[in-house]
């Protein structure tokens, strides 16, 4: 069968950067600054939550806490190209996500409105193993760059390549370095975003320029006392509570809510919460009322008890015709349109936050 990228020249996966001047560098060394994950040097491998403390929720968080959901390398430089190169131990290909999104590295440039915006994607092969791509600028001059892991693999080695000579420097930084903190599903992890910063989440950091945490356990986020009393120790700005997808019942649902919410309020007192319903409820009519309401009845309680710090996402309202309107690629996991849905929904409750209605 003839390679679509013989009869599409823009669909052909470049296997080489085209050119012998890369130098590579290590991402984990200044000045480039990483955001969202960090190296395991014992078990060589780019985490977003320690083996010891995900290892005591479940398995699936044990082991999708070496997924690179959130992850991202900045920095400053003047090249007109940069290349990556990883390694990855496993592969998942899923019929549902893109390869970019699942697989990926995509890169974003920071504007002189101070804007961060899609530039590219450093396109994946299909090498289980790991690839190298290369993104190429039509000029050489400064700008500011960040890189988004992927989302649904882990990373074992990253290396970033530019030209030889070119400047390399610390970026500027965001204006809110403190993160705010997405806890949830599948997807909360990205499921299923085309390109690693179209999630709900990387479109919400861009739009209030907030570093971020995404502790998005796909099938694996159930609330349990040992993730929420992690989740109550970190220093973050607002606090997203998503995980009624995974929830297996309404029961469970009812049993972990509020008491995770509580975990979490009696820690921080102060913490702006918002409180997030699954954006398909058009698509679970006998069973998403129901939840509806145990998420709700949090919210509520916790107004009654003179939480003036707390936020509802209200899925009956902010997220009618969700499926019907094409927000879902399999009823489920969002597709762009849907990712874009949420980030104006939950967004919302943040503007409110930060002032910035």
């Amino acid at each position: 069968m003839t390679d679509i990228g013989q009869i599409d020249k823009r669909l052909a996966v470049s296997t080489s950067f085209g050119r012998d001047d890369i130098v590579m560098h290590d991402p984990r060394q200044e000045p480039f600054t990483l955001y969202g994950v960090y190296y395991d040097y014992e078990k060589g491998v780019y985490r977003r939550m320690a083996e010891d403390i995900a290892s005591t929720v479940n398995d699936g968080v044990k082991e999708l806490s070496i997924h690179t959901a959130g992850g991202r390398v900045c920095f400053s430089t003047d090249a007109d190209a940069i290349a990556i190169s990883c390694r990855r131990p496993t592969l998942w290909r899923m019929p549902h996500m893109a390869l970019i999104g699942s697989a990926g590295f995509d890169l974003y440039i920071r504007g002189e409105d101070g804007k961060l915006t899609y530039y590219g994607v450093f396109m994946p092969n299909n090498d289980s193993k790991g690839y190298e791509s290369i993104v190429s600028f039509p000029t050489r001059e400064k700008r500011e760059i960040l890189i988004h892991f992927p989302l649904y693999c882990a990373i074992t080695e990253l290396s970033i390549g530019l030209p030889e000579g070119a400047s390399l420097e610390k970026w500027g930084g965001y204006k809110r370095e403190k993160p705010i903190v997405f806890y949830g599903s599948s997807v909360t992890q990205g499921a299923c975003a085309n390109t690693p910063g179209t999630d709900y989440i990387g479109r919400i950091s861009r739009r209030f320029d907030t570093n971020y945490m995404n502790l998005g356990f796909s099938g694996s986020a159930k609330g349990e006392d040992t993730m929420m009393a992690y989740l109550a120790s970190l220093d973050m700005s607002v606090f997203v509570y998503d995980y009624d997808y995974n929830a297996p019942t309404v029961e469970h649902l009812r049993k972990t809510h509020y008491k995770g919410y509580r975990t979490i309020r009696d820690a921080q007192p102060n913490l702006p919460i918002v409180i997030c319903t699954m954006p398909n409820y058009d698509r679970l009519a006998v069973e998403a009322p129901a939840r509806r309401d145990v998420i709700a009845e949090t919210y509520e309680r916790a107004l009654a008890e003179g939480d003036q710090n707390v936020y509802f996402v209200d899925g009956k309202k902010v997220y009618t015709h969700f499926n019907a309107d094409g927000g879902s690629v399999d009823g489920s996991h969002p597709n762009a349109y849907g990712f874009w849905r949420m980030a104006e929904a939950v967004g919302a409750e943040i503007a409110k936050i930060f002032g910035e209605e």
